[in-house]
């Protein structure tokens, strides 16, 4: 039985308010209309071309992504580049995208607290108050102390990642660690994770000078990737819209997103 996309949007809301997202994140209904019936849903950390053909191939009505794919305004759709022809092709065959982002990273029950419940680490608070009442991380305690090195192979395994980055000693001690999905490698974030008694911050996008910024700040950090960090959303997402749209079928998307390869 279908439900209309307006009833998919008030659920996932409910979960993930617009308020919650950050200035400049662009969340909601990307494209598609509020009335379109909808029987299944694709989950997915993109809209891409691959999205797109599997969300054709399985008959779906709605696709729900964690990263937008509009952030900037645009001034045309056309068929003159890749973009252009991807959006043509999703408006032309009624298929409705839906962008749940910083949002569903700072909800209840979002990504970051997904990323607690993965590492199972007790006590999450909440850390970096990225506007009043809104915050972008969390923290909590290992199950067991382990060092640097045991906990990045840890995090590899948990979060199913190809390699297990790490900034620090390896010997060094992990007890309470913090947690951001996608880009988190900022002095900001750094600063709010030592406030917090963290002595380790899984996070991505690490690059070389920030890395050095929390050497010198004694924080380890540990690589989680940006795909490898978010892309936990849409199991944890299926979960919640199957108790609360139980006729709505909701499948997971089998494209490998990473575009990072290795050897």
């Amino acid at each position: 039985m279908a439900v209309k996309m307006q009833e998919i949007m008030t659920v996932l809301e409910t979960l993930a308010p617009v308020a919650l997202a950050e200035d400049w994140d662009n969340v909601g209904l990307i494209l598609g209309r509020k009335t379109t019936d909808v029987s299944k849903v694709l989950m997915a950390l993109d809209a891409t071309d691959e999205i797109v053909e599997e969300a054709i191939r399985e008959g779906c009505q709605a696709i729900i992504t964690h990263h937008p794919p509009i952030f900037k305004p645009i001034t045309r759709v056309n068929d003159d580049n890749a973009r252009g022809i991807r959006f043509l092709e999703l408006i032309e065959r009624g298929i409705a995208v839906y962008a749940c982002h910083t949002n569903l990273d700072s909800c209840d029950g979002g990504i970051n607290d997904m990323l607690c419940d993965i590492l199972e680490l007790k006590n999450a608070e909440n850390v970096y108050e990225s506007k009043p009442g809104v915050f972008s991380a969390r923290a909590g305690n290992l199950q067991q102390e382990m060092t640097l090195a045991e906990f990045a192979n840890y995090v590899k395994n948990r979060l199913n990642l190809s390699l297990a980055n790490y900034v620090g000693d390896c010997d060094a001690k992990v007890r309470k660690v913090g947690v951001l999905g996608g880009a988190g490698a900022d002095m900001k974030f750094f600063r709010s994770m030592l406030k917090a008694g963290c002595d380790t911050f899984v996070t991505s996008d690490i690059r070389y000078m920030p890395a050095i910024q929390a050497q010198d700040l004694g924080l380890n950090l540990v690589e989680a990737t940006h795909y490898g960090s978010e892309i936990i959303f849409g199991d944890g997402l299926k979960k919640y819209l199957n108790q609360h749209l139980p006729n709505l079928e909701v499948i997971v998307s089998k494209v490998d997103g990473q575009p990072f390869k290795g050897v």
